[in-house]
């Protein structure tokens, strides 16, 4: 039996142990992960999986008699290089190639790259992606920039979602990867007014090299108030970027008529909301996860054309012996808006802007 390194999730604990090497199946490929980011929702399963274990066995995501001990092997964000073909497979890339994935198995029932249990996840030295599924990655892309694809897709589905016209006024919530992300996709189509909020002064000097129009800090001024002053009665589209549901209430009450509320943050706890003001005011509620093929693809695509400013978005990288430690650090208060996993080497979390 062949073993390799991967980032184990169990019990809440992040840790570096040795798995068995998966073997590819019918259609699908071997990869070999060479740069995986840490996603917010690694971060929240990490903090709350008993919640997030409830919510899964509920959504029948969990094998059949599995309690909240089951290991994850987490890392959906990715870059990956081919090193063996499964069964029934064309075969029309060479090995070698590198490429990324929308992180679904089809081949295994739609089932989550470095989600569900029981598949590995691109923390992982090796992992199983669909044939089917694979992009090829462009030359001059560095790895990391490839592992940004995935939030730009999040990203991007949100506004996609939120159906913004150029003349609406944006107000995104929340300016870590996915907010970051809904300001350059706002940016690119053309959207006239894109106001960033949050708390973090820095963030907010970054949303504007991303697109940003207008900033706001929330603990100082009422974010959604000066959106609508700035809409000047057009149509408000409010993203929440940051995950903490009891923002969404305070959305509802305080949006002016006829505004939407895309809901792009994870959430699994219960969250208590009043409808009668959507109602009297006649909000849109939208949520808004993962995306399409087509719109992971645009994101690979802006970034092998230079229209988006990746290095911004990545502060740091980390070995597979350093995970835990840059874990436990994300849990807490920290600068960062994505750090990337280099799963082939060692070495603790080094801050890179």
């Amino acid at each position: 039996m062949s073993l390799m390194n991967a980032i184990v999730l169990q019990d809440g604990e992040v840790t570096l142990q040795q798995v068995e090497l998966p073997k590819p199946q019918a259609g699908q490929v071997l990869v070999r992960s060479l740069a995986c980011g840490i996603c917010g929702s690694d971060v929240h399963i990490a903090r709350h999986y008993n919640e997030v274990f409830d919510f899964y066995r509920k959504l029948g995501m969990m094998p059949e008699g599995a309690d909240n001990h089951v290991p994850v092997m987490l890392g959906h964000e990715f870059c990956a290089e081919v090193v063996e073909f499964g069964p029934e497979t064309q075969q029309t890339l060479a090995l070698g190639t590198r490429v990324t994935s929308v992180p679904i198995l089809m081949s295994q029932n739609g089932a989550g790259v470095g989600v569900t249990p029981g598949v590995n996840g691109a923390y992982s030295e090796y992992f199983i992606l669909d044939e089917a599924l694979l992009l090829p990655v462009p030359d001059h892309l560095p790895p990391e920039a490839v592992a940004l694809t995935e939030p730009l897709a999040v990203g991007l589905h949100a506004v996609n979602r939120g159906e913004v016209g150029t003349e609406d006024t944006a107000l995104v919530v929340g300016c870590g990867p996915i907010g970051l992300a809904a300001i350059s996709a706002l940016h690119l189509q053309g959207v006239r007014n894109i106001i960033a909020a949050d708390l973090q002064g820095e963030k907010l000097a970054l949303a504007r090299e991303f697109g940003a129009t207008h900033w706001v800090n929330p603990g100082e001024q009422d974010e959604v108030a000066y959106a609508a002053e700035i809409a000047a009665g057009n149509r408000v589209v409010i993203f929440e970027c940051v995950g903490i549901h009891k923002l969404i209430e305070g959305f509802v009450k305080r949006s002016p008529a006829n505004a939407t509320i895309v809901v792009t943050g994870i959430h699994t706890a219960e969250a208590n909301i009043n409808y009668a003001y959507a109602t009297v005011k006649e909000l849109d509620m939208r949520f808004s996860y993962y995306y399409q093929p087509h719109e992971f693809a645009q994101c690979l695509q802006e970034l092998a054309e230079s229209r988006v400013p990746w290095n911004k978005l990545l502060t740091g990288k980390v070995g597979m012996d350093g995970v835990s430690g840059a874990f436990k650090q994300l849990m807490q208060p920290n600068p960062h808006i994505k750090v990337v996993i280099e799963p082939w080497r060692d070495g603790e979390l080094q801050t890179l802007n």
